[in-house]
């Protein structure tokens, strides 16, 4: 009897393991989708070499440190002997976690760990990670030895006229973003936000945006990382 219960409690482990993540097993292998610019002053702005050895994760503040230690130990892409760190602020809506991968992976492999990890219902957003040589916050002091920059899942618009929100609205209901908020003190900027149902994440959307002509610029969250 008591091997009979240890059984079904290691058949019920690897269901909910399975379960958790889901991805279509005829959907074609990605090919590299990495951006590595953002438009600032109306130009493209290079923001780095993608790092091989890298990716950041979003995970809403509603879920719990154990249930996200949980998840990233069952994922074996994730460098198990990491130690990794669990970002919150009250500021934000997700905790963010840089993490390494494995081995280095080519850009190829990092955009299919990406797409499986879109399927997983705990993850919110999993962003490409790019190298710095910079390792200093707001005040210039050092954060670590070796840091990664990346992006967030919100991103900045400025509209050319508040009394006309026509193409904020057009372009969020096709790109499938959020409009998060309008900025109390700058009526014209306006915060969205790029789920894993968006037609793109944070940088692609912002850049999107941009290039449709309709807003003065867009532009994602955007900032570096410790990773040791």
């Amino acid at each position: 009897m008591k091997k009979a219960i240890i059984l079904l409690l290691f058949i019920s482990s690897i269901f909910c393991l399975f379960t958790t993540c889901k991805e279509e097993d005829d959907k074609p292998t990605p090919t590299c989708d990495f951006v590595n610019f953002k438009y600032y002053n109306g130009e493209q702005y290079y923001l780095g070499e993608l790092s091989n050895n890298y990716i950041v994760i979003g995970v809403d503040t509603s879920y719990s440190e154990t249930q996200i230690q949980d998840f990233i130990s069952s994922i074996n892409q994730f460098d198990q002997n990491y130690s990794y760190t669990i970002h919150k602020s009250t500021l934000h809506k997700f905790k963010e976690i840089p993490l390494r991968l494995n081995y280095s992976k080519t850009c190829e492999e990092i955009t299919q760990i990406i797409s499986y990890l879109k399927g997983c219902e705990i993850i919110s957003y999993a962003h490409y990670a790019m190298q710095t040589d910079y390792c200093y916050n707001l005040i210039g002091e050092p954060m670590g030895n070796l840091c990664i920059n990346s992006y967030g899942s919100d991103f900045f618009v400025k509209v050319f006229d508040t009394n006309d929100l026509s193409g904020l609205t057009q372009m969020a209901q096709k790109t499938k973003t959020e409009i998060v908020e309008q900025n109390e003190y700058l009526p014209d900027l306006f915060e969205l936000r790029a789920t894993k149902y968006s037609q793109g994440d944070a940088l692609k959307m912002a850049n999107l945006f941009f290039e449709s002509g309709l807003f003065d610029f867009s532009e994602p969250q955007y900032g570096s990382y410790p990773v040791e």
